[in-house]
């Protein structure tokens, strides 16, 4: 993206600096449309062309109340949810100092390099954020959080400091649960200088997904003397998880480069880690963005299932295979390649179009998926 289009962008997705009193508002709206390679499903998409999955709807207002003081609310429809209107955002700031702001209120997580307008397509390359890198369940939270911009040596830099909770529906196997994040605490740090952009963040908090049938099941192999330590790995309550990202950008010329690496650990559940990474390299022509990603998903599973008791009763065969199942569920090893191209036909728009190849390694199966997208900001 050229950086004036970057700009406007971000205008449309963060708050404003507080020059007016009187409530301002802007937007953001995503129409995509996608169809998967026949009889294939990929990333919310089948055979038959979607153009909900994908496509929102935003509103954002904010207004300045004086003495450094202000207000943002962000209002979302998404296709996905049959176009029901949710509060993304709702906090107050406050500037503390010239570099310092305080937020109040339910905010975006500050996870990845694009968390800040992560639902704003217009100022990325993408039609969605890479896969696997952007799919963890906490993308926002309600909280507090400090924001500091500072000099260190040539860089232009900002680190943000930030403590929660959030709760979100999460499928587990053929149904939803809802999770819990408690006690979300992290940290993100941003240096920037001309071309170059490095970032990083950790995060830890306290996950729970209080599933029914898992709490069956947990407690069905506490009973069993010698197996109780696999009814713990199988419940998920107050998990204590860490995350970790890293990434780079590098905007020189008419070249552009982004990478993000992100590695989640859970300290006792079914899943032991997540691992993903994606790297784009572009090339603009004039107004035209061509670029080439390549991204790799590994979701390793708790070593628990490697002592789960095959073989001795019939009785323990089959609470085993519903635990191997149960171990299972989120388990992944998969990568991908997305070709894709954006015109910027217009001062706040832009059409994208993308391919994308899935190949699974776990089930040999590969799937393809073609995107299009009208984006805008207003």
């Amino acid at each position: 993206m050229k950086r004036s289009l970057l700009a406007l962008a971000l205008t449309a997705a963060l708050p404003l600096s507080s020059a007016q009193a009187e409530l301002s508002f802007n937007g953001f709206a995503n129409i995509v449309a996608g169809k998967a390679s026949s009889g294939d499903s990929q990333w919310g998409h089948d055979d038959d062309v979607n153009f909900k999955q994908d496509s929102l709807f935003a509103l954002q207002a904010s207004t300045d109340l004086g003495k450094g003081i202000g207000a943002t609310v962000q209002i979302i429809s998404r296709g996905e949810n049959d176009w029901d209107t949710e509060f993304e955002w709702a906090y107050l700031s406050y500037d503390l100092t010239e570099n310092t702001r305080i937020l109040a209120g339910r905010q975006r997580a500050p996870l990845y390099m694009y968390s800040g307008f992560l639902d704003v397509s217009y100022a990325y390359p993408w039609i969605t954020p890479p896969q696997g890198v952007y799919d963890l369940e906490l993308s926002r939270f309600d909280g507090l959080s400090v924001n500091h911009n500072f000099t260190l040596g040539e860089f232009d830099s900002s680190v943000q400091a930030f403590f929660g909770s959030e709760t979100n529906d999460v499928e587990v196997i053929d149904h939803m649960v809802e999770s819990e994040f408690e006690d979300i605490y992290g940290v993100s740090l941003t240096l920037q200088r001309d071309w170059l952009t490095l970032r990083s963040a950790y995060v830890q908090t306290d996950f729970s997904l209080p599933d029914e049938g898992a709490t069956e099941l947990g407690n069905a192999w506490r009973a069993i003397q010698g197996f109780e330590f696999i009814g713990d790995e199988v419940t998920l309550v107050e998990d204590e998880t860490k995350f970790a990202e890293f990434g780079i950008q590098i905007d020189y010329n008419n070249w552009l480069f982004i990478g993000e690496y992100t590695h989640v650990e859970y300290d006792s559940m079914p899943l032991k880690n997540e691992k993903s990474l994606y790297v784009t390299g572009g090339y603009r022509f004039d107004n035209l963005l061509v670029h080439l990603t390549y991204g790799q998903d590994e979701n390793e599973v708790n070593n628990a299932i490697n002592q789960l008791p095959f073989g001795i009763a019939p009785e323990l065969d089959g609470l085993s295979a519903v635990t191997e199942r149960v171990f299972r569920f989120r388990e992944q090893d998969s990568s991908y390649y997305t070709l894709g191209a954006r015109w910027d036909f217009h001062s706040s728009a832009a059409l994208k179009v993308e391919y994308s190849r899935l190949e699974n390694d776990l089930s040999n199966q590969d799937s393809n998926l073609i995107r299009t997208a009208l984006v805008t900001v207003f």
